[in-house]
């Protein structure tokens, strides 16, 4: 990074947190430049591509293999704009790709129907790959971890188990289970015990407190097109960070203090207040 793109970058306030690390968990270069382009008017950002490629990727042709691999996938549509870089555009399919965090309020405002379905396994020692790969799943549909192999969630999963099944031959080493009630918990000691709120509402407390700075100081200062931009990238991985580990529960679920709501609102206020920028 050149000594203009960090006096760029640190001028708004830096996420950091002791449990991340931005440069291991950056998302791939792909991800990253498709949740730039839902988070604001694609207009917009592709005429400011030619800044954000220098901190995305490591040079040009880099960015252009991004760009053709999107396009091979069918996630994007570009479209020469008259300058050496193209008009990017989202596809519908790439849309429906978008982490569920991007709009969170789908979930929230879904009506639970007071069931919670639970996955119990047990795969063996030599068969250790399969045991990682099914963990990392039930982690990435955000499955609360009750016990060593006994996972929930209150979302009616039983099409999403019959694919698994399919595609993977699950009920071999699985079983899922509908209940009113788990381990006779009510529906707050569940969630308290299958998630860990309080490193969730470390990292999303943090996330308010830099976010609020960094709209004072977009507020308060006049800032070029390139320190907007960082600014947006900036933010577009810290609220990744900031909700990629939230469930997601429905809104009579939330624990007291939940933050996830306020989060969502300051990443749509900055994103608004960036467009009016730029």
């Amino acid at each position: 990074m050149s000594k203009i793109e960090y006096t760029q970058f640190m001028q708004w306030e830096p996420f950091h947190h002791p449990d991340i690390s931005l440069p291991v968990i950056r998302r791939k270069v792909c991800d990253e430049l498709i949740t730039l382009l839902a988070g604001t008017s694609e207009l917009l950002l592709s005429r400011g591509l030619s800044t954000l490629y220098g901190g995305c990727y490591p040079n040009r042709s880099a960015f252009h293999s991004a760009v053709s691999r999107l396009r091979k996938r069918g996630l994007i549509t570009t479209e020469q704009s008259g300058g050496d870089l193209p008009t990017l555009k989202l596809t519908p399919i790439a849309k429906t790709k978008l982490p569920a965090y991007y709009k969170p309020h789908k979930a929230w405002d879904k009506k639970w129907n007071k069931r919670w379905y639970i996955i119990m396994f047990d795969v063996p020692e030599k068969k250790r790959p399969y045991r990682d790969h099914l963990r990392t799943f039930l982690k990435q549909n955000h499955f609360g971890f009750l016990q060593r192999s006994v996972w929930v969630t209150p979302r009616d999963v039983r099409a999403d188990y019959d694919d698994l099944n399919k595609a993977a031959a699950v009920d071999t080493v699985a079983f899922l289970f509908e209940a009113q009630t788990v381990l006779g918990f009510g529906p707050q000691s569940i969630v308290r015990e299958a998630w860990d709120f309080n490193h969730i509402q470390q990292i999303q407390e943090l996330y308010i407190r830099v976010t609020e700075k960094n709209l004072q100081r977009l507020n308060d200062t006049t800032n070029s097109q390139p320190d907007i931009l960082s600014l947006l990238r900036m933010e577009n991985q810290a609220y990744s960070q900031a909700m990629s580990i939230d469930p997601l529960l429905p809104k009579e679920l939330h624990p007291a203090n939940y933050n996830g709501l306020c989060v969502a609102d300051l990443h749509h206020e900055l994103h608004h207040r960036v467009t009016e920028k730029l």
